[in-house]
């Protein structure tokens, strides 16, 4: 039984190649459990009208999805913070990429790539 409940808690690895910020990358769809905890904390910093926390917290939504080819995570120090992405970007760019996570996550793969 130890085997079935391992199985049944393996997140399937939906793996979609696109760019992000003008780099190609791979990103995983994030678990139900990852949104919703995202929601969760987007809702209290957006109660608190905290426009700077709530645009790092999309990066590091961004950040969490980026995988190799495979579905590894990518280490930590071979990306940049969220804070640099925030530097390094428009707004839109950081809009487009969250919403591209999002959409890879809650829908298919085919969803993600149309959109």
């Amino acid at each position: 039984m130890k085997n079935l409940k391992t199985a049944l808690l393996t997140p399937s690895a939906n793996i979609l190649a696109c760019q992000l910020f003008g780099a190609n990358v791979s990103i995983r769809q994030l678990t139900l459990g990852e949104l919703y905890d995202y929601e969760a904390k987007l809702k209290t910093l957006q109660d608190k009208e905290d426009a700077h926390a709530t645009s790092l917290l999309g990066a590091e939504l961004v950040l969490s999805a980026i995988v190799d080819e495979t579905g590894v995570a990518i280490p930590a120090e071979q990306l940049p913070t969220a804070d640099e992405l925030l530097r390094a970007h428009a707004n839109t760019a950081l809009l487009d990429a969250s919403l591209l996570v999002q959409r890879h996550s809650y829908g298919t793969l085919e969803e993600a790539q149309k959109n």
